[in-house]
């Protein structure tokens, strides 16, 4: 390594441990040890370890190589601005428990940063709970050097907790000035139709290609190791938590590069997610952009593999955006083709259309009717009474319409 480059780390205070996570566990007479950090503040001791993953590091089928780099622009799927991973820094914490309550306190927060190609791991680590000023102090001015979060559910739980114990401890925190980017946002965003779990482990397995070894432990056992660990201060009770807690922020690391892909439109990944076009359409239709919208919906349209649930879905999606526009001609195309999939919907738009843009009554009552046979063959439910009623509302204006007519 360059004596330069590592220099510039050990500023940092960085561990040199090896480029895969191992905590390297020491036998002891008490139980077992690991090598870390101690270090001191104005508020006292703390302790952490960190790691040092080498860009030849892969994480399941994502590679931390040169592509990867520190000055890498993150792009997101849904807004126009653009994340210098330089100024991004992962976190996650492990709690005594999982409510917001003066009881529970982070005993474990995880943060991960990329520097000069490679991806650094700290986990800060309270030996004793009375360490915890002392590390939520460092933590906050390590922080600092960095203008956005990326955490996994981080908006739910690890950031209001972190500020709930920072005006507990009467800490000045800059948490609410960073950008935040919670990965969990995004993972429903673009694999809500893909995959039934978007938990971070299933997004692991099945975008990542990543399994956890057998030193995963479940996240809510975190609380009771913990408090084994606080009896016996042997760290082979929590080694289980430190390397959840490190896959968990090493997994961030490769999804953030997998949505910047996306964001990108990297044809692989369309062709890996049959849904993935339509749910960016769906999300650029939330924001309005109705001609983005419009053109993934297309996309998502000239697909031979997309389910025929997501594709009705898509087709009146795509309908009620040309009908936003008074693109009405292009409306009944699409609605047409959606009602071949019997949508009651597909058929009370073009009796819409058809009686008030085209006035061609006739056409209106064929669509009424073949919407009240459709419902006909539906269970009874308190949709079905009221879209009934109103279609007959519709049947009788329309006759009376075409009765109008012939007078």
């Amino acid at each position: 390594m360059d004596e330069d480059y590592k220099k510039k780390l050990l500023s940092l205070g960085v561990y040199f441990g090896n480029k895969e996570f191992n905590l390297k566990p020491q036998n002891k007479k008490h139980g077992v040890e690991i090598e870390g950090i101690v270090s001191t503040n104005s508020l006292g001791e703390f302790f952490y370890t960190e790691q040092l993953y080498q860009n030849n590091f892969k994480h399941g089928s994502v590679s931390f190589d040169n592509s990867f780099e520190s000055d890498l622009l993150i792009s997101l799927p849904d807004t126009k601005d653009i994340f210098n991973l330089n100024e991004c820094i992962f976190l996650d914490t492990e709690t005594t428990g999982l409510s917001i309550s003066g009881g529970t306190f982070p005993f474990m927060v995880g943060i991960g940063f990329f520097f000069n190609h490679n991806f650094i791991l700290r986990q800060y680590f309270l030996r004793d709970p009375i360490e915890e000023e002392a590390m939520l102090l460092d933590l906050i001015n390590y922080l600092a050097n960095y203008s956005s979060l990326i955490t996994y559910n981080g908006i739910s739980f690890d950031i209001p907790i972190l500020k709930s114990r920072y005006k507990y401890h009467r800490i000045p925190n800059t948490l609410n000035k960073k950008y935040h980017i919670d990965l969990l946002k995004y993972a429903r965003m673009l694999f809500r139709y893909q995959f039934d779990d978007r938990s971070l482990k299933s997004i692991e397995a099945k975008v990542l290609q990543f399994q956890r070894s057998e030193d995963e432990i479940p996240g809510f056992m975190a609380p009771i190791l913990y408090q084994e660990y606080l009896k016996s201060k042997d760290f082979g009770k929590v080694l289980g938590i430190f390397y959840h807690n490190a896959m968990d922020i090493v997994s961030l690391a490769a999804l953030v590069k997998i949505v910047n892909q996306i964001a990108l439109a990297q044809e692989d990944h369309f062709l890996r997610y049959e849904t993935l076009n339509y749910s960016i359409g769906r999300q650029f239709e939330k924001n309005k952009d109705v001609e983005k919208a419009i053109n993934v919906y297309l996309k998502a349209l000239e697909q031979n593999n997309l389910p025929p649930n997501i594709k009705l879905s898509c087709l009146l999606s795509l309908g009620t955006l040309y009908k936003k526009t008074n693109k009405i001609n292009e409306a009944v195309v699409i609605w047409k083709h959606a009602a071949e999939y019997q949508s009651i919907d597909a058929f009370i738009e073009l009796a819409k259309i058809f009686e008030h843009r085209y006035k061609e009554y006739e056409h209106a009552i064929n669509c009424c009717k073949d919407a009240l046979f459709i419902l006909d063959n539906d269970v009874n439910s308190i949709y079905k009474s009221l879209q009934v009623q109103k279609i007959n509302h519709r049947l009788n204006r329309l006759k009376t319409k075409v009765q109008n007519e012939k007078i």
